[in-house]
Formats: C-alpha cells, sequence, structure tokens
C-alpha cells in the first residue's frame, strides 16, 4: 500500500451528503467511545433518525438512580466503594464499567436528541448474523430507507500472537467482519454513505493487535468493493489513535508515544470526520495527527 498525503477541499461544492429530516442512520456501535462523539457532532448538522446498535442494554430501561449523573469511571468506583454493598474488587469494577457504559449510552441520547434528532437505542450482538440481518429488514420494513450507516463497532483483546486463543482472535475479529458483511448484503444501492470505522493498526500494525489489525484490513478491501453495490459514498478512515477518547489503553498510548505517532485531538478530529463525510471522495482515508508519514 502507498500512502497518499492528501489535502480535502471544502466548502466549494455542495456536500455529498443531502439528509432531511425524514433521513435514517443506522450506526454500528455509536452509542459510546469516539463513534458516539463524532456522530453527536454529526447530528448537529443532519438532525434526522439515528437509530443505534449495540451490545449494552437500553439505558432508558432503567430505573433513575444516584449514579446516572455521573461520566467518570474514578466517580462511579469510589461511589461503590463508599456504599459498601459490594465487596470485591472484580465485582466493583465489573458494575464500574457497566454503569459508566450505561451512563455514556444515556449521555450520546440526549446529546443527538437536543440537536433535534430522534434516536433509536436496539441492544443486540452484532456478532448474530441472523438477528443483525432480520434487525436490518425490519428497518427497512418501518422506515422504507436507510440513508447512511456508520459502522464504528469494534474490540480489544490486546495480546502478543502466541498468547491469543482462537476464541479471542474471532470475539476481535467477528466483531468488525460479521456486521461488515451482513450490511453488504442487505443495504440498498441508494444509500447515501456507508463509512467504516478502521484503524492505523491495519496500515502499520500495532504490537498485540494481530487480531485487530487483521479485521480492519477486511473492512479495508470491502470499502472498495462495496463501492460497486452503493450509489453513494463508501468509505473506510484508517483513524490514528485519539487523545483522551476511543480505545487507545495509557499502555498503548505509551507504545504509540514511542513510535512518535501522535494523538488526535477531539475537536479537529470531529471537525475532519464532519467534512470527509460531506466532501471526501476517496474510498479509504488515513487521518493521522502531525506528520508522521
Amino acid at each position: 500500500m502507498e500512502l497518499v498525503p492528501s489535502q480535502l477541499i471544502t466548502g466549494v461544492e455542495d456536500s455529498h451528503i443531502k439528509l432531511d429530516k425524514e433521513a435514517v442512520v443506522l450506526v454500528l456501535g455509536g452509542a459510546q467511545g469516539i463513534t458516539s462523539e463524532l456522530m453527536i457532532h454529526f447530528s448537529k448538522d443532519y438532525p434526522c433518525t439515528y437509530i443505534l446498535v449495540g451490545r449494552s442494554a437500553d439505558p432508558r430501561n432503567a430505573s433513575p438512580g444516584p449514579l446516572d449523573a455521573l461520566q467518570h469511571k474514578d466517580e462511579i468506583r469510589n461511589y461503590l466503594v463508599k456504599q459498601g454493598d459490594i465487596k470485591k474488587p472484580a465485582e466493583i469494577e465489573r458494575e464500574t464499567a457497566r454503569i459508566f457504559k450505561n451512563n455514556q449510552i444515556m449521555r450520546t441520547i440526549t446529546q443527538m436528541e437536543k440537536g433535534g434528532s430522534t434516536v433509536v437505542y436496539e441492544s443486540l450482538d452484532l456478532c448474530d448474523e441472523a438477528g443483525l440481518s432480520s434487525f436490518i429488514n425490519n428497518v427497512y420494513d418501518k422506515y422504507n430507507r436507510i440513508d447512511g450507516v456508520v459502522h464504528g463497532a469494534g474490540l480489544l483483546e490486546d495480546k502478543l500472537f502466541h498468547s491469543k486463543t482462537s476464541e479471542s482472535f474471532g470475539r476481535v475479529f467477528d466483531t468488525k467482519v460479521i456486521p461488515l458483511r451482513t450490511l453488504a448484503e442487505h443495504l440498498t444501492p441508494d444509500t447515501q454513505f456507508v463509512i467504516f470505522f478502521s484503524s492505523i493498526a491495519s496500515v502499520y500494525g500495532n504490537r498485540g493487535q494481530t487480531d485487530y489489525a487483521a479485521a480492519n484490513s477486511v473492512l479495508d478491501k470491502y470499502a472498495w468493493a462495496l463501492k460497486e453495490k452503493i450509489n453513494g459514498k463508501v468509505m473506510s478512515i484508517n483513524w490514528g489513535p485519539w487523545k483522551g477518547a476511543g480505545m487507545v489503553s495509557p499502555t498503548l498510548e505509551k507504545e504509540y508515544e514511542r513510535r512518535g505517532i501522535a494523538l488526535i485531538p477531539l475537536q479537529d478530529g470531529r471537525e475532519i470526520f464532519l467534512n470527509e463525510l460531506k466532501y471526501g471522495k476517496e474510498s479509504q482515508v488515513l487521518i493521522m495527527a502531525g506528520n508522521n508519514w
């Protein structure tokens, strides 16, 4: 693969994306993490119906509680410790993670609805191919359209290859690839855009991420192939690491720093994403901070 530096020209022509209030955008893995941050920003310009799909339960079905407003894991963990109802550290961590996810999902829904969008949340295992196929068919039956798709789902289980089990490899790989294959089979040609969130890992590789790199490499190749079926924009974005968001652990952040790879500031990344959807013309785009090629 040859990397070709390219400057995106914005504002000279009309946006490629034309979403009216009745439009429907399907977002896989978009209720938390960096995907949610980008979709909150995107929805400000394009208020319509967003269907967010993820593995977590819909937080709107739970009873309100004192932890709902906490947005940081440390706050949640400290509260649980003070309450004293959960004693074992491992159980405290699991409950902290669950509450944190629920609060992130609720924040995403609330922020998007404030901008005038209608938000539907569907709890679904994206590795359940039959379930996802049925769900997409139901969306078409109900709305008679899917105008855009963002596939931002992902899973990390970093280990060196000799320590990686086939089950772990499968979980990481399937979380990216099964939804990809299902989308390719069910989307109609009039879809305006299909965006895959890939990673720098599929271009440069990352220590301990053989499975993640392989999965994202499939995304990249599918983007070129799916362009033959979809009339609209099809793009795989190889994201570099994000600063303070996304899937970058402190360990991985140090590894990127060692390799001289800068982290993408959230505000800059939001604008880049929005402009790529509006004006980008490539099927595969690598977006990194700085000039480290």
